[in-house]
């Protein structure tokens, strides 16, 4: 028998834990502690939340690649009324691009950004027509379907083109057309009747899963430019309502309605299908159709199978390394239970100071990584909902404004012992953002007698007015300096996912959050910032969700807190932070340390048969 040795020219390598470096791609250990051998396996996926779509819906047609994408059409809420819209997305955010010519709902899509092709579809009757985009304006072609039907699907380029299956009066089709750039030719049809996903190209198609009008399937069928033959291997989930991307040989496919909405995500190897163990975040039904195995992009879609449409994007990624997500763990209590509290430090040096308990406290109290301990040391004005975020570290924390039956303006600096009036802020107010250091911080937002934009900076000794927010609102948190921050959320009146960015001079409207909310814990800095927690409908309902911001845009992170809570205190930063008491129906006193984000190799251990 052939050894390791004698095939790779060394022996298996002995290690106590696995080895964390892509070179260990393909390699096999011994794992001493585990007693197992194993190997790192690449071409690994995940799902990452993208940029939001301007307008929710659903059904809609897409073209183009994850970083440079078209989706146009669709229905919008709140009910299935076509749309005309037209948006491009360029990796990050979507921006709003000239209409289609015909609003429709259940349309088909394919070519490039700049050179995009929307097809069939439904207005008050099934549709025909064709349009064609070249990166400036829609124009409506004279070509047109020799069916016309919704819920097709379509591949190819805006010269050379497929479009298989879907509906007409009465039911699922097997039509099959292909386009030369200027008109549609009927082709040989399918085996099955049927709506679909598709990915490849006009030459090299698949066509899979899907509902014959009767029932959901997971067929598939492969196209070889001349006729559509049925493979032996059907997808592991049936299902409608999916979407598809790749090639006839390394496809990919996410979302529909089995028994019920699914994020489930499948891979096609040419030969099998494969389920990957990362779904979408959101599941949904009829997103876009747009990218490749190795990096799809969905768009908007169905999150409920009864027409809630949304705006969310998901961008897929497939390669050596797993993502794993952010985490939380019980950290120790503070001695004074208590909600709207300010917060300043780092995971394993915090303080903590004021807040309601009830009554409004002065209470301030450090953390040392494992129990919080009184300090001696008392504010001078109680109040609850000062200015909240890393405001500092903790022997050196600024806190002001807040609420004492009153709203506060007073300023109070802490240097380690004890707690002094310094100069007040310009506007009193309470529940507003803050961020910076005790010498250099900013205060935006909040409430007065009615929600303000109002903000102003502090250089160590006094307040100044400087430009305010796009929003007025209240309960906005997340993180940054006093000339580089990141505030989100909030209610204006009620609760808001609007983002903005603070560049030491002006406030930029940026992507929003992926949940409206307000009241929530936040930290972090302006390019790496984390908000959990809060509450998106007044107070009623308090959340455990927590998303990440990048620089660009916000990330739902899969582990949420163990304990919902709004009007936490929150401190440190993305990579290492830490969520303090807060409110449920009652104060609370419970901790939780966040690791953030990280990455790990696909490990496998190997096993004899």
């Amino acid at each position: 028998m052939t050894t390791y040795k004698e095939l790779f020219g060394k022996y298996v390598q002995n290690y106590s834990s696995d080895p964390t470096s892509t070179d260990a791609e393909g390699q096999i250990w011994y794992n001493s502690t585990s007693g197992t051998f194993k190997t790192a396996l690449g071409s690994f996926g995940a799902w990452a939340s993208g940029g939001s779509l301007n307008t929710s819906r659903g059904t809609l047609g897409g073209a183009g690649t994850q970083t440079s994408a078209l989706a146009f059409g669709g229905y919008v809420p709140p009910s299935t009324t076509p749309s005309n819209a037209s948006e491009s997305y360029n990796g990050t955010s979507w921006t709003n691009t000239p209409s289609l010519n015909t609003s429709r709902g259940e349309l088909a899509g394919f070519g490039l950004q700049t050179a995009g092709i929307a097809v069939g579809g439904y207005t008050t009757a099934y549709s025909a027509a064709t349009e064609s985009f070249n990166g400036s304006s829609w124009t409506t072609v004279p070509a047109t379907l020799n069916t016309a039907r919704n819920v097709l699907s379509a591949v190819g380029i805006s010269t050379a083109g497929l479009a298989f299956g879907g509906a007409t009066t009465p039911g699922t089709v097997t039509s099959s057309e292909s386009y030369n750039g200027s008109v549609w030719t009927t082709t040989s049809p399918t085996n099955t009747a049927r709506y679909g996903a598709g990915a490849g190209t006009q030459t090299a198609a698949l066509f899979f899963g899907g509902y014959t009008g009767t029932a959901n399937t997971g067929a598939t069928e492969s196209w070889n430019g001349s006729t559509w033959t049925t493979l032996p291997a059907s997808m592991n989930t049936a299902r409608r309502g999916l979407s598809g991307a790749g090639t006839q040989t390394s496809a990919l496919s996410w979302g529909g309605v089995s028994t019920a909405i699914t994020g489930a995500t499948e891979l096609w190897n040419g030969t099998t299908w494969s389920t990957s163990p990362n779904s979408m975040a959101t599941g949904r039904r009829d997103s876009t159709d747009i990218g490749t195995q190795a990096a799809a992009l969905a768009a908007g879609g169905d999150t409920n199978n009864a027409l809630s449409f949304t705006t969310a994007t998901e961008e897929w990624d497939y390669g050596v390394t797993v993502p794993v997500a952010g985490s939380w763990s019980a950290g120790g209590n503070l001695n004074t239970a208590r909600y709207g509290l300010g917060s300043a430090g780092t995971q394993t040096a915090t303080i903590a100071f004021g807040g309601e308990v009830p009554p409004y406290s002065t209470a301030t109290e450090l953390y040392n990584g494992t129990a919080w301990t009184n300090s001696p040391a008392s504010m001078n004005t109680a109040r609850n909902y000062p200015g909240p975020s890393s405001l500092g570290t903790q022997t050196a924390v600024l806190a002001f404004s807040g609420y004492n039956d009153n709203n506060l303006a007073s300023t109070e600096s802490f240097n380690g012992s004890s707690w002094t009036n310094v100069t007040s802020m310009n506007t009193a107010r309470r529940d507003l953002f803050g961020a910076g250091t005790q010498t250099a911080a900013i205060g935006a937002g909040g409430i007065t007698t009615v929600m303000t934009a109002a903000n102003e900076s502090w250089n160590g000794s006094a307040w100044t007015t400087v430009n305010s927010l796009n929003t007025a609102r209240r309960a906005l948190r997340g993180g940054g300096s006093q000339t580089a921050a990141i505030a989100a959320g909030g209610e204006a009146p009620s609760a808001t996912n609007a983002s903005e960015s603070w560049n030491g001079t002006s406030w930029t409207t940026v992507n929003s959050l992926n949940t409206a909310r307000a009241s929530y814990g936040g930290f972090g800095t302006q390019t790496a910032a984390v908000v959990a927690g809060g509450t998106s409908d007044g107070g009623s309902t308090a959340l455990t969700a927590v998303e990440l911001w990048n620089g660009t845009s916000w990330t739902s992170n899969s582990n949420g807190l163990a304990t919902a809570r709004l009007y936490a205190g929150g401190s440190g930063t993305q990579a290492s932070g830490l969520m303090s008491g807060g409110y449920v129906t009652t104060s609370l006193a419970n901790t939780e340390e966040f690791t953030g984000p990280s990455t790990t190799l696909n490990y496998k251990t190997l096993t004899t048969s």
